[in-house]
């Protein structure tokens, strides 16, 4: 089992704050250590030279301490030794102890092989550190007694001071103690700051796991440290694209639902048509002139099946970008032109008059899919528009963009329908309906072309009635 980042902030914090304090014992131990052995150094020179200018000048004339002198001596250096803390010797030319402040039994021993005695009998100061059988250091201390250059004797102070390991021996139930609280305190206090640091990740992970679990509307509150707050700004700008990507594939997954409902909503009335006109020429015994209306529509409602399906390809291709628009340069009113003369017949026979005004810049598309465009606008403009009336196509410029509006003088489009105009399979007006074999795709189409070509295509109602559809494409420079 992984523990939590909690968990490792608490173990990491404390094995730091115990390693240095560890590590900042041993070295103020080590300080402690130091100062205490260069103090009593110091005071062990001290006595070493006053006892060798005393006995320099007072004894050993001849080099050579006499019974008396040594009694002397031995009296006055016990007699100091409460005062002075030290064990004083003094030694001869050749390094034996003739006076000890310790008692008698130190007499007589020889000290010229230790390194600080043969520094002192070479005329040199001497001085070693060593470490008792308590656990405690001696410091030794050797001064040459001089008799004008040349060397009498040896003044030799030594004493022991506390060790480390003395130290910890002596206090370590206290010491036991100041640890334990130590550690205690430690505790507490790296809990409080591993809480404290691990809070802002620990939000972070209720926010991932939350967010796995499906729910994209999960955000996290940035904070704490730099770090952290960056990664959940990433996170929060993640869940902001992810939730609009989800948004965005349920409603293709939506539109094409109703894409499948709709078509096959559109596909049962001329089946059915169909269906029903054949089972009826099957049964026989059918009049020759009902005959030939039952095949007028099956035709009729053959062709509806055969629009439908190009307009969906048609749409397919728009859509889906399965081909690549031939673009080049298009002059709107040439387009506009061409495609009022291709419905004149069908305009002719409404008896609606479509009338051409204005220029617009050039645009950059596929001369085909516009006349397509404009076509169907003059196809359902003309529709609605009364036999006498006229539909006015306008042409005009505005900043970087050239604006084509078709406008009919028909009943107007109800403002509720507006917003689903260009649907597909959706149908203003209650007279457009299936029998007049539009599918409901024709706006549809117009506003995929109009979007392939990087414009759009709105629909308003006209003050002095009627409705109109303006088109609105990227100009070029001529």
């Amino acid at each position: 089992m992984r523990s939590s980042i909690r968990t490792r902030l608490l173990a990491a914090f404390l094995a730091v704050a115990l390693t240095a304090a560890a590590g900042l014992s041993v070295y103020f131990l080590k300080e402690l250590e130091g100062f205490a052995l260069r103090k009593l150094e110091e005071r062990l020179h001290t006595e070493a030279l006053l006892v060798a200018e005393v006995v320099s000048e007072a004894y050993m004339s001849d080099g050579r301490l006499s019974s008396a002198e040594t009694a002397e001596l031995s009296a006055a250096l016990q007699d100091a030794g409460p005062d002075i803390f030290s064990r004083v010797r003094i030694l001869d030319a050749e390094g034996i102890a003739l006076v000890d402040s310790a008692g008698d039994d130190g007499l007589g021993i020889g000290y010229e092989k230790l390194a600080e005695v043969g520094a002192a009998l070479e005329g040199d100061y001497g001085a070693a550190t060593r470490v008792t059988g308590d656990n405690r250091v001696g410091l030794y201390i050797a001064e040459p007694i001089l008799r004008g250059n040349a060397v009498v004797g040896v003044s030799y102070a030594s004493s022991t001071t506390f060790s480390i390991i003395a130290l910890l021996q002596t206090y370590r139930m206290r010491l036991l103690i100041v640890m334990l609280l130590f550690v205690a305190v430690t505790l507490a206090l790296t809990e409080i700051l591993s809480r404290w640091l691990s809070a802002p990740l620990q939000e972070l992970s209720q926010g991932a796991q939350a967010f796995a679990a499906g729910d994209h509307a999960v955000r996290v509150t940035p904070m704490g440290s730099r770090e952290t707050r960056a990664v959940a700004e990433a996170f929060n700008a993640m869940g902001d694209e992810v939730e609009s990507v989800v948004r965005e594939l349920k409603e293709e997954e939506r539109r094409k639902t109703r894409f499948v409902s709709d078509v096959s909503h559109e596909l049962r009335t001329p089946l059915t048509a169909i269906r029903g006109a054949a089972e009826t020429l099957l049964d026989g015994d059918v009049p020759p002139d009902d005959e030939r209306r039952f095949l007028e529509t099956m035709v009729r409602e053959s062709d509806r099946l055969a629009r439908l399906a190009n307009d969906l390809l048609t749409l397919q291709r728009i859509e889906g970008g399965t081909g690549e628009l031939p673009l080049r340069r298009v002059r709107l009113r040439v387009i506009a032109e061409r495609a009022a003369e291709g419905l004149r017949a069908l305009t002719d026979e409404r008896g609606v008059s479509v009338v051409i005004e204005g220029e617009a810049p050039t645009v950059l598309g596929d001369s085909d899919r516009l006349q397509q465009v404009i076509a169907n606008l003059l196809d359902n403009a003309t529709r609605m528009t009364p036999s006498g009336g006229i539909v006015h196509v306008v042409l005009a410029a505005d900043e970087d963009s050239a604006i084509l509006t078709v406008a009919d003088q028909g009943p107007g489009i109800p403002e509720d329908a507006l917003p689903h105009l260009f649907d597909r399979f959706y149908r203003a007006q209650a007279s457009r309906d299936r029998s007049t074999g539009g599918a409901g795709l024709g706006l549809a189409i117009v506003q995929a072309i109009a979007q392939a070509h990087a414009g759009g295509i709105t629909a308003t109602n006209r003050p002095e009635g009627g409705s109109a559809f303006t088109l609105r494409l990227p100009a070029i420079a001529d």
